[in-house]
């Protein structure tokens, strides 16, 4: 739980963040001259699973599965879920941030940027994943941690280059992701 809370105070600390900052600037000046519509449709399947109404339904399905197969974890995997799509609902109520400038061809966005969706989302997820599937010794730990690390990282780098949030947007998501997914670990055991 101390994980948990750690991560908490550190979402709590780039909330007071004033953004964009000239990192954030930065970064998303990079993305834009970096951008290659071929490597972001190659990334589209990655931002659909990021969707609520994707993953949330992956995960009661793992936890089924799971269940069928004689393991624990599964209720803990889609209380994750949940729980990450319901800290970001929250949050967006409390801060409300600005979206970085839309590519071409996107339309406005009213909902707050802070903190990133599908980074909280699939972060929370991922990490409580990787940890049931590793103890449960479906996945080696190797393996539970290219989940647990790979794919927070690769989904909050895949919303800085389609310039969908400011970096730190990301950094927010990641936090927050992290301890609700350390908080269900911890409740779970």
């Amino acid at each position: 739980m101390r994980a948990s809370v750690a991560a908490l105070g550190t979402f709590a600390l780039i909330t007071l963040i004033d953004e964009p900052t000239s990192l954030d600037r930065a970064v998303y000046a990079r993305a834009r001259r970096l951008h290659n519509r071929r490597f972001e449709l190659a990334q589209r399947p990655l931002e659909i699973v990021g969707l609520p109404g994707a993953h949330i339904p992956i995960a009661f399905v793992a936890a089924r599965a799971l269940r069928r197969r004689g393991h624990r974890g599964g209720p803990t995997i889609a209380g994750a879920a949940l729980a990450g799509w319901l800290a970001v609902r929250v949050m967006r109520v409390l801060i409300h941030r600005q979206r970085p400038p839309r590519p071409p061809g996107r339309g406005p966005k009213r909902e707050s940027t802070f903190p990133s969706g599908h980074t909280t989302e699939l972060t929370s997820l991922a990490i409580v994943s990787a940890y049931v599937l590793q103890r449960e010794r479906i996945l080696t730990r190797g393996a539970a941690r290219v989940l647990g690390f790979g794919l927070p990282i690769v989904i909050g780098l895949n919303r800085v280059y389609v310039r969908e949030h400011w970096f730190t947007d990301v950094l927010g998501g990641w936090a927050l992701g992290a301890a609700v997914g350390l908080a269900c670990v911890s409740l779970s055991s």
